[in-house]
């Protein structure tokens, strides 16, 4: 049946290549559907219990991931003009479809007449500098709106923007964003532009900017390597064809069923361009190893290739597959589609390869059988040295891997939302600005809520009395997060209070408290639910590690138990749930390994059904993987999602490089030949096509070391380094272990 499919292939090549292409062109047309959104959302685990508390707060008090801070620097920050510039600004700014509200240093001035700095146009009017550093100092002294609006010093100013529900997607907040950007440029002052908006399209613009990077030196990289190795535009073309057909295939099947490209799948293209190619390679190495043999019939040495190839490389991609498809065993939805995505592809490549590499070569007529191995000095040197010292290749990776073994203990998952950017990334440079001067730009809300089933169900949350309670967890927030900046009641209360010259000490009854709220407008943050028996404390905290906010969880709770029975504090807010999901994507991803380690050995099982067979190819590729560990363990890198899920991802890719050996060693058994024999066979005729694959497939890992998020670099070093230590254990421990362990009948 395979003879048959394969033989009608490469005697109708024409047909075959014109009907991969016009399948390519079908897709092609599904491409235009494809959308590009990163929402904070993505990053949420569907079983997390945190996350549906979250939604519950924003169903009571609406988002609060929605506000950009735009900083300004002004050239002399108690100059008239600028205070000119900056009303139009906040006009122009208001204007702008999508904003909410916008606050300002001319915000308080409209309740506070302390506040107002004057008649700015009237030129005619003297402008006195001191009053009028005077007037911003006060502003910045205003417990509500000053430390959002102006640094301490008053060197910075700063505009807060609410966008409202509507504009929260990539493509307005793109749009809002331009036209902002645009208004400022023709101001005096410096800008920069950052909070959790700018953050989501910043990093949407780094993903466009990281594929287009990408993409230019893989290709080079793919062409330096294939023509180096195969001297032939033929074998170098249709490698490229096949990935970049499967890309589109892929993407066309993306934009049929409406799948967005996010944070996690934006890369998909870029690493099926790295992982596709190898199945098409290996086709053409082993094309041009039989037709060495007999060039007389080029057609049936296709057949043979195609024959002896097909169901190789589909258990390899099956494998790779697999690494891939683990990952959908996690509960967040963009892990689950970046697994399902590059499983695909993965066999998508595979179909394509095996229609098109052979069609192709036949269709052209690229019989050339091709010079000596590239790599023969060093795959002959060690084809004569691994027979003669096999227990040498054995031990030396032991005594590594035990000693990598050791430090694994060692290894931390403490990780912080920032530490996915790079410390030279401009974006990182903006948000650790306003950490300095307007507190931090990361969500953080902290709920005082009523316990309806304990004692004080007639009262509300607006009681004089639960005021103390709430003023007690605002003090301890802002001791252990001293560059963040909060919002509450307490805080619009010690405003008003200073507006009226009422002293601190004086207390507002209900009636005085629902007056004031009252007064406000629907734009302006909700700081009471409607049923009243919920306190808001919002805030933009600075950027801090799970293990940091654990410690401030646990010190709030320890304050509530100081709280009456009817009052208890709950934490919530993106930050809060991106943080205990990270952790959770953690251990999901390193469950997600053993999963891809249990399915990928049963492949191997019942592929080898040897037990001595099997043992030899998992230790061959879990020793890589655990030498990695330790190598982070021992420079002190956190596991993180990407580095954890590297791990199952590497894993699939470098089971094929044990599998391609193996299945050749078993094939030179087959013939009558003995262990040593067949071993060296293997090494020269199968090492070959590994070396050029693994040399690919290292070099365009390395490739994402260039990337803008530090996550994307990560995963691009610990691939290169784990499937290069894979290839050298395929090429050295393997057939050591392949002499040395019991093997009577492979």
């Amino acid at each position: 049946m395979i003879e048959k499919f394969f033989r009608i292939i490469i005697t109708n090549p024409r047909g075959t290549f014109l009907s991969v292409i016009g399948l390519t062109v079908m897709w092609a047309l599904f491409l235009p559907n494809l959308s590009i959104d990163f929402s904070i959302e993505h990053l949420f685990s569907q079983n997390d219990p945190a996350v549906e508390r979250y939604f519950s707060f924003r169903d009571e008090f609406g988002r609060e991931d929605n506000v950009i801070t735009i900083i300004y620097e002004p050239i002399d920050p108690i100059d008239r003009g600028l205070f000119k510039e900056l009303e139009k600004l906040t006009y122009d700014i208001e204007d702008i479809n999508g904003v909410a509200s916008v606050v300002s240093v001319f915000s308080l001035s409209d309740i506070d007449t302390k506040a107002w700095l004057g008649d700015i146009y009237n030129d005619d009017q003297a402008w006195n500098r001191d009053t009028i550093l005077t007037k911003l100092k006060y502003i910045q002294s205003d417990p509500s709106i000053g430390s959002r609006v102006l640094s301490k010093d008053l060197r910075f100013g700063a505009f807060m923007l609410t966008l409202s529900d509507d504009a929260n997607n990539h493509q307005d907040r793109s749009a809002l964003l331009k036209k902002i950007k645009k208004l400022a440029l023709d101001t005096s002052p410096s800008w920069t532009f950052s909070g959790v908006s700018v953050l989501r399209t910043e990093y949407v613009r780094y993903m466009l900017r990281d594929n287009f990077l990408f993409l230019p030196p893989i290709a080079i990289i793919l062409i330096t390597i294939l023509g180096y190795v195969f001297r032939n535009w033929v074998f170098v073309g249709l490698p490229l064809l096949t990935v970049l057909i499967t890309v589109i295939w892929l993407l066309g099947i993306m934009g049929l069923f409406g799948l967005e490209i996010n944070i996690m799948t934006y890369i998909v293209p870029t690493l099926l361009f790295i992982i596709g190619i190898s199945d098409a390679i290996h086709i053409q190495a082993r094309f041009r190893e039989n037709l060495a043999r007999d060039s007389s019939n080029p057609c049936e040495s296709m057949l043979l290739t195609m024959v002896q190839m097909s169901k190789v490389i589909f258990l390899t991609s099956l494998t790779t597959s697999i690494g891939f498809v683990a990952l959908m065993t996690t509960s967040i939805n963009i892990v689950q589609e970046f697994g399902l995505e590059i499983a695909l592809g993965v066999m998508i490549a595979w179909l394509v390869s095996i229609l098109l590499v052979p069609s192709g070569i036949m269709l052209f007529e690229s019989f050339e059988k091709g010079k000596d191995n590239t790599f023969s000095p060093l795959l002959n040197w060690l084809s004569n040295v691994i027979p003669r010292h096999p227990w040498a290749f054995i031990i030396i990776p032991l005594i590594i891997s035990f000693t990598s073994i050791y430090k694994i203990k060692d290894l931390s998952t403490d990780a912080s939302l920032m530490d996915d950017l790079r410390p030279q990334n401009k974006l990182y440079h903006d948000l650790k600005m306003t950490e300095k001067y307007f507190g931090g730009v990361l969500p953080f809300e902290v709920l005082l809520r009523l316990d309806q089933k304990n004692e004080g169900k007639n009262k509300t949350v607006l009681d004089p009395d639960i005021f103390p309670f709430l003023e007690d967890v605002e003090d301890l927030l802002k001791e252990e997060l001293m560059e963040s900046r909060f919002f509450s009641m307490s805080t619009l209360l010690r405003s008003i209070k200073r507006m009226r010259g009422d002293e601190d000490s004086v207390s507002y009854n209900s009636e005085i408290i629902n007056q004031i709220l009252g007064g406000r407008s629907k734009q302006q943050l909700q700081l009471v639910n409607s049923d009243q028996n919920t306190l808001r404390i919002t805030g933009l905290i600075e950027n801090k590690t799970s293990s940091e906010m654990e410690s401030i969880y646990t010190k709030l709770d320890s304050l509530s138990k100081s709280f009456p029975p009817y009052l208890e504090i709950e934490c919530t807010g993106t930050t809060v749930v991106a943080l205990r999901t990270n952790d959770y994507l953690v251990q999901s991803l390193v469950n997600s390994l053993g999963i891809a380690l249990l399915f990928i050995s049963i492949v191997m099982a019942f592929m080898f059904r040897k037990k001595s067979i099997l043992f030899a190819s998992l230790v061959t590729n879990l020793i890589p993987i655990f030498t990695v560990l330790g190598v982070l363990s021992w420079l002190g890198v956190s596991i993180r999602p990407p580095t954890a899920m590297t791990f199952s991802v590497a894993l699939g890719i470098a089971v094929d490089d044990s599998l391609h050996f193996l299945l050749r060693y078993r094939k030179e058994l087959k013939q009558g030949m003995t262990r040593v024999e067949a071993i060296r066979a293997t090494i020269m005729n199968t090492g070959s096509a590994l070396m050029i694959t693994t040399t690919i497939l290292v070099s365009g890992f390395s490739v994402l070391l260039l990337s803008a998020f530090l996550p994307t670099y990560q995963f691009g070093l610990l691939s290169a380094g784990m499937i290069g230590t894979a290839l050298l254990c395929d090429l050295t421990l393997l057939p050591a272990l392949c002499l040395v362990l019991p093997n009577n009948n492979t």
